[in-house]
């Protein structure tokens, strides 16, 4: 809490009664002294949370001596009293009290009717810890007299003492449903029953909506994986085919054995290079001439081509007879 600005507001004490359990000490929002002074308190659930995790009773004092270093020096600091807890609603934050007997006799006959917070404020202003408080005899802020508060504050069924509250179900709201509530957007008087409900809803409906920059939709990755798995077979394929022919012409695999060849590329490219290091061409014969020249009694106005006269003379027959057929 460095950097904050530590300052007091003055309060009421009820006039007639004894000294109440639960103290007024701030309201929500703008709160402004009469000394010109302007606060505000726009998170008493931050302010709860803060004095719940430090986990240390908060000390009511006389006229602020725990705040005044030259009190400190001329002796023990009395304590009028020990905030043990706190709650708000929607009247400002509340603390439990459990007052020392010398200060619950003189608020009894009225030596004491102001209580005044302390607390820690940055430089806007706004309150973000409690410190303590003060019996006072001047008010600064207009907040319920301590002798007043006890008979708006005691519940009926229990006869506790408990902040009043227009609806009972939101008094003495734990910090953690207060901050829920604030962040789900409910209204104040929501239940704490209707604050978990909306987390449910919450958490139901972030799991069922995935956030996009995060995450792919499942049927678009399974799409985009089997569109790039076909054109990587459309490619593997048409290298096979390449490479098989190209062996054909070069005489590693007789036509004959072309399908399996492109099976073989295709499924295992390295088995097949290997299986072509290791041969021969020994089928390169088939893509040459048989004959270089014409049989005798031969001549090339009957015969055009060397290719049918090989043809003629391995069947036997005349170069008319080819003609004709």
């Amino acid at each position: 809490m460095s950097g904050l600005i530590l300052a007091q507001c003055d309060k009421a004490l009820p006039p007639g009664g004894g000294a109440p359990e639960w103290v007024h000490l701030l309201p929500v929002g703008a709160v402004e002294g009469r000394d010109g002074r302007a606060y505000s308190l726009p998170d008493p659930a931050g302010l709860i949370l803060d004095f719940q995790e430090r986990g240390l009773d908060l000390v009511i004092d006389y006229e602020h001596q725990s705040d005044i270093p030259e009190a400190k020096l001329k002796g023990p600091v009395r304590a009028a009293g020990w905030i043990k807890e706190l709650a708000h609603n929607p009247s400002g934050l509340w603390g439990r009290v459990e007052w020392t007997a010398t200060a619950r006799e003189m608020i009894e006959r009225k030596e004491y009717r102001f209580l005044s917070p302390s607390f820690y404020h940055n430089k806007s202003g706004q309150i973000m810890r409690l410190k303590g408080a003060g019996l006072v005899h001047e008010p600064n802020l207009r907040l319920q007299a301590l002798n007043s508060q006890e008979s708006t504050m005691l519940d009926p069924k229990t006869k506790r003492a408990t902040p009043p509250n227009p609806n009972p179900e939101t008094s003495l709201r734990s910090p953690l449903i207060a901050r829920l509530m604030k962040v789900l957007n409910l209204s104040p008087d929501a239940t704490e029953e209707e604050a978990l409900d909306a987390l449910e809803a919450w958490l139901a409906d972030k799991a069922t909506k995935p956030d996009p920059k995060k995450f792919v939709p499942l049927e678009a990755v399974q799409q985009m994986l089997q569109e790039q798995h076909l054109q990587r077979s459309v490619m593997a394929e048409a290298q096979a085919v390449e490479k098989v022919n190209a062996a054909i012409r070069k005489g590693y695999f007789p036509p004959a054995l072309r399908d399996w060849a492109i099976a073989l590329c295709r499924d295992d490219s390295a088995s097949f290079d290997a299986f072509l290091s290791k041969s021969a061409p020994a089928y390169a014969h088939m893509g040459q001439e048989i004959v270089t020249g014409l049989p005798p009694g031969l001549s090339r106005a009957t015969i055009q081509t060397d290719a049918e006269a090989a043809i003629c003379h391995q069947l036997g027959l005349k170069p008319e007879q080819l003609a004709k057929g």
